[in-house]
């Protein structure tokens, strides 16, 4: 089975935390189950590697940007990582990935909810440079940005800083799906 360059390089990095019965396995399970419900919970979003990706690119630029090193807060990010990588390393990569509209209602309602943001022409440039930068062989369609806004929205909670930073990678999200499909 073909794997995103993602989740083939977070499986060699994680390759002793993934040994069955491991503490480490446990959080890594309980986090794959709390993230496929959340996929769940957006059915017009449809679930494969790409939109797991597209979560997965989300958690790491909300670690980048809202977590300090050396953290409490950065020490959760890997189980969330190890999650991502267990239920996103046995989906199919996106059927048709000529659909770059799949998804796009999940974006109708997301628009509705974080509004119109103030400015989101640095944030709009990070989002955009993270799958044309980081996940290069991941397609930037409705279906792996929704994916991305997930990861944000996932991420939130673990975080101490105020969620506006959040919002505005959500909002610039929703401008570069608007732009995808017209």
């Amino acid at each position: 089975m073909e794997v995103r360059s993602c989740f083939a390089g977070l499986a060699k990095s994680f390759a002793e935390y993934l040994v069955e019965g491991t503490e480490s396995r446990w959080l890594f399970d309980y986090h794959r189950g709390r993230i496929e419900e959340l996929f769940a919970s957006q059915p017009d979003l449809p679930l494969h590697q790409d939109t797991v990706a597209g979560f997965l690119h989300g958690v790491l630029v909300t670690c980048a940007y809202f977590v300090a090193d050396d953290s409490m807060e950065g020490e959760v990010m890997g189980p969330m990582l190890g999650g991502t990588l267990l239920l996103g390393q046995d989906l199919p990569i996106d059927a048709d990935p000529a659909d770059i509209t799949a998804g796009r209602s999940f974006f109708e309602r997301a628009a509705q909810a974080v509004g119109e943001p103030d400015e989101t022409g640095i944030i709009r440039d990070l989002v955009w440079s993270t799958f044309t930068n980081m996940a290069t062989d991941v397609p930037m369609t409705c279906a792996s940005l929704g994916g991305f806004c997930l990861g944000v929205l996932y991420s939130m909670p673990y975080l101490t800083e105020s969620d506006a930073g959040s919002a505005a990678l959500i909002a610039a999200a929703c401008e570069l799906a608007q732009d995808l499909a017209p």
